[in-house]
């Protein structure tokens, strides 16, 4: 059932890693993916845990939430990595590109490294040929660690920390009482769409958690990849602001149809009034930012709300393009 979608949401990666070269000859798409046969040419890897222990002869593009180049791994190409945690030990023949949260790099690279991380730990055994160019927070270099072209280290800061708890709460709840004006307006503007997305969270809650799941994740890997070409970079840049705004119109239609949800339980005689269903989309609006505010439980309330939300909308999508196809001419 989802086959189709997922690979809509991955086309656009595939899309990008072919534009500026030959169709890659090994993409591995799971969710614990480990390459341990050699690749004889190119390699995308995507996955929760991407782990590379064989030879790649050829380019590298792995992303995921946790990435690792194993000891002795020999990548003869570039390597474009993307991941939170990131871990380099092998060597790289070209150039190196990472995004992460957390890198560290460990190993031999023939060309220049250019990394965008919150740390990036240079180990004993780094030995980088070209130049180090690395955008982010803390970096930590092993004093056996060689860089010969020289490291140039740009430290990006977050003016959010200058702000003071009070202009946190502040902005905190300006921004929630705009998503409650904006589930006001899509519950009373757009019935018609809000029940279709109802009756998809009604009788398909998995199969809606499933496909928010794809979306969520499968949408900004497909702009990390594509990013690594340089006719990629605009789809890419239009597909992640786009994304954005999935995220915040999902989370606030979520909202709303909860709130639609309810009213069918407690007052049906007043469920297709507007006014109603922009009341009860502003109380289940508060009522889920309040529940994001619980510590411990509430950043998984938040995320949960805005894989339904973008879940229910990509359901929808899903529905009526299958049925289109299944018209007849």
């Amino acid at each position: 059932m989802f086959r189709r979608t997922a690979l809509l949401l991955l086309g656009l990666a595939l899309a990008g890693s072919a534009a500026g070269a030959d169709a890659d000859r090994s993409i591995r798409i799971g969710g614990n993916d480990v390459i341990s046969e050699p690749v004889l040419g190119p390699l995308t890897a995507i996955g929760g845990n991407v782990t590379v222990t064989a030879p790649v002869s050829g380019a590298a593009r792995l992303v995921g939430g946790k990435v690792t180049i194993a000891s002795g791994t020999a990548i003869s190409g570039d390597a474009s990595v993307a991941g939170g945690d990131v871990t380099i030990e092998g060597s790289v023949g070209g150039r190196l590109h990472v995004a992460g949260g957390k890198v560290r790099l460990n190993g031999p690279v023939a060309g220049d490294a250019s990394v965008a991380a919150g740390t990036l730990e240079l180990g004993p055994d780094a030995r980088i040929q070209g130049k180090l160019s690395f955008r982010g927070g803390d970096l930590h270099q092993d004093p056996a660690a060689q860089v010969v072209g020289g490291v140039e280290h740009v430290v990006s800061h977050s003016r959010w920390h200058d702000h003071t708890q009070g202009d946190r709460f502040l902005h905190g709840w300006v921004w929630t009482m705009g998503l409650m004006v904006l589930a006001a307006i899509l519950a009373a503007a757009l019935p018609g769409p809000s029940n279709r997305m109802a009756a998809e969270l009604r009788e398909h809650p998995g199969a809606t958690l499933l496909l928010g799941f794809l979306a969520f994740v499968g949408i900004p890997i497909a702009g990390v990849l594509l990013m690594i070409t340089i006719i990629g970079i605009p789809i890419a840049l239009i597909a992640l602001m786009a994304y954005g705004v999935l995220l915040v119109v999902g989370y606030a239609w979520l909202a709303g149809i909860v709130g639609a949800m309810l009213l069918d339980r407690v007052k049906p005689e007043v469920a297709a009034l507007a006014a109603w269903r922009a009341g009860a989309a502003v109380l289940a609006m508060l009522v889920i930012a309040l529940l994001a505010r619980v510590p411990y439980v509430g950043g998984l309330a938040h995320l949960v709300a805005l894989i339904l939300g973008i879940g229910m909308i990509a359901a929808v999508i899903h529905r009526r393009s299958a049925a289109l196809e299944a018209a007849p001419a």
